[in-house]
């Protein structure tokens, strides 16, 4: 039901794990001094967090285009954080980036989705230490001699000193 693959299979993932009082909203329409913005997803933590969550294929995304794009979404407050995943690691390492979700941004989860994260997260990537200010996260893991990566940019409507707000 959504525009993409990789936005179903997105959901399909975070809906096991969410908390019952978190909500996800597709494709949410903001207006922004420079024009009107969609968002893959509005998540909605038990805490009134507004997270937004982008879904980025490999061929629909420039990043300085997106980093702009992200800056007036945040600068007008509609969201409190976006997230954006490479379309990549939706399909082969969801898990992992809602690990590294629910380290951030808790109240999403519910605590049974907390405990099967953490079960079924690679053990380096338990034991790696995320920052709550992290902005990007590139992760790799070796596995039965393969390389598992993961790329995830986190950007917050509050940015700690020293730290880029464009």
């Amino acid at each position: 039901p959504y525009d993409s693959p990789i936005e179903d299979l997105f959901a399909y993932h975070f809906v096991k794990y969410a908390s019952d009082r978190a909500a996800i909203t597709p494709q949410v329409k903001v207006e922004t001094l420079c024009g009107r913005f969609v968002l893959d997803f509005l998540l909605s933590g038990a805490d009134g967090s507004r997270i937004a969550v982008e879904c980025d294929g490999k061929e629909f995304h420039d990043f300085s285009r997106d980093e702009w794009r992200d800056a007036m979404i945040l600068g007008e407050g509609h969201v409190d954080a976006i997230y954006r995943l490479r379309g990549a690691d939706i399909v082969h390492n969801v898990v992992c980036a809602l690990y590294v979700m629910s380290r951030l941004d808790q109240s999403l989860f519910s605590d049974r989705g907390l405990i099967n994260l953490n079960t079924l997260a690679p053990m380096n990537l338990r034991d790696a230490e995320i920052a709550q200010d992290a902005s990007l996260l590139d992760f790799s893991e070796r596995n039965d001699g393969e390389i598992a990566r993961l790329w995830l940019y986190v950007r917050r409507y509050h940015v700690p000193n020293g730290g880029r707000r464009f």
